[in-house]
């Protein structure tokens, strides 16, 4: 997740719509390391040099992490462990420790501030792939971000950015300095795109990104974590129409979705913290193609991997609907939102699961568990807007379908007042005008 975002921003941003939206984001010397926000090298101080981090103020310990981390010590790898199974507020708190102890390793600063920044998009409800899948995220309102966490993000980007350009000052080779660059420049992009709403700035640091890492790879093939930004570009400007093209051109992204695959999967195998992710987009891109058994499989194991993340089971449970496999969709579904309710995922937004079970029992015709499904993804406590409106609008509808009218009036003016001008709201007020049939909702 700490790259995830930003690629598929990065995408979103230099070929908007052009994508189709998915149901449902060796040591550091870039031969494997760690996560880019959704979605690190080993340097060792301004000088960034790479160490084995002994000097760590905890002991290391046998990892229990897929991939290797940079500094690779217990404190970093349980810092992971949290983010990873999604508990931002405990990363953070072990991120600032590690901070304190390394404030001129750019790659530290980097976990900090990615961490940081998950957790306020997952706040927000926008830590979903497929608000980044087309262009819909253009249309997201500015989220009312806390003053203090505004500064902090920028205060840290600015300074991940510095520390990374002090050392290409004095060596523009050094392939550690462009990658803590690249992956300052993607969450920049994320700052830039989701909460400053700046959309030339977010495709300038964005396009920065991925030539830093094309820059990487040429100067050293193996580096295995530069491979997923490169990767995911080769395949959505491979995935692209002629005329698309020709507008990629100009941002001087070539593509071919094969070579993407390839380089993904070299990224996802390289162990380093990009792996993750590399995994993640790879499946997305898998399920695309509707290649769903590979998809479903390297998303399953990233949920075993990390059973509190409440991202990699939704998509898990996405995938088998996507797959035609309703009846396995349905009963992940009800197993995340007992979870939800247990408390088992930590700030999940727990409505996306209601919603996506409601939209597959519906289509099973079963309008009364679709029109309840609805309604609790309404009730949840602080639901994202965007889920919450249409949740309402397709409750109402079906009420409308079991005959229940009066109730299906009540979910159509509450989609109106959750979200006035939206899609949800106008199609809420023409279903107002008359109850809806079932030819038309079917």
């Amino acid at each position: 997740m700490r790259r995830f975002l930003p690629v598929l921003i990065l995408g979103a941003l230099s070929v908007a719509g052009s994508t189709r939206a998915l149901p449902h984001s060796g040591p550091r010397s870039g031969k494997g390391s760690g996560p880019r926000t959704p979605f690190s090298t080993c340097f060792a101080g301004p000088a960034l040099r790479c160490s084995s981090r002994a000097e760590s103020s905890r002991e290391i310990a046998p990892s229990t992490l897929p991939f290797r981390v940079q500094p690779d010590d217990a404190l970093t790898r349980e810092a992971f462990e949290k983010y990873y199974n999604m508990d931002y507020s405990g990363a953070i708190v072990l991120f600032r420790e590690e901070e304190k102890a390394r404030p001129d390793d750019p790659f530290v600063v980097n976990h900090l501030l990615a961490a940081v920044l998950a957790k306020e998009l997952n706040r927000e409800g926008a830590l979903d792939a497929t608000l980044y899948m087309g262009n819909r995220f253009l249309q997201l309102k500015v989220p009312p971000v806390d003053p203090r966490v505004r500064a902090e993000i920028g205060q840290l980007s600015q300074r991940s950015l510095a520390l990374a350009n002090q050392t290409l000052a004095r060596n523009p080779n050094d392939v550690n300095a462009l990658f803590a660059r690249s992956v300052a420049r993607g969450l920049a992009t994320v700052y830039s795109a989701v909460i400053e709403k700046k959309w030339m700035g977010a495709l300038k640091q964005a396009l920065g990104a991925y030539h830093d890492d094309v820059r990487i790879l040429r100067l050293d093939s193996n580096y295995s974590d530069a491979k997923l930004v490169v990767g995911t570009y080769q395949y959505i400007v491979g995935s692209l129409s002629w005329w698309e093209k020709s507008i990629a051109f100009v941002a001087d992204i070539h593509g071919s979705k094969k070579k993407g695959l390839r380089l993904l999967r070299e990224a996802a195998s390289g162990g380093g913290e990009e792996s993750i992710d590399a995994d993640t987009i790879l499946a997305l891109f898998l399920a695309r193609d509707k290649r769903y058994p590979e998809a479903i499989q390297i998303i399953g194991q990233l949920y075993s991997d990390f059973p509190h993340n409440f991202i990699f089971g939704l998509a898990q449970a996405d995938l088998w609907n996507a797959a035609g496999e309703q009846d396995q969709a349905i009963a992940a579904y009800g197993k995340l939102l007992q979870l939800g309710e247990q408390g088992f995922f930590p700030d999940a937004r727990v409505e996306r699961v209601a919603y996506s079970l409601g939209s597959a029992l519906r289509r099973k015709k079963d309008y009364a568990g679709a029109a309840k499904a609805f309604d609790e993804a309404v009730n949840y406590p602080h639901a994202n807007p965007a889920i919450a409106a249409p949740a309402a609008l397709e409750a109402g509808e079906m009420y409308d379908l079991l005959g229940q009218r009066q109730a299906a009036v009540e979910c159509y003016h509450r989609a109106m007042r959750i979200a006035p001008s939206s899609d949800s709201a106008r199609t809420a007020a023409r279903q107002l005008k008359g109850p809806a049939t079932s030819a038309k909702m079917n």
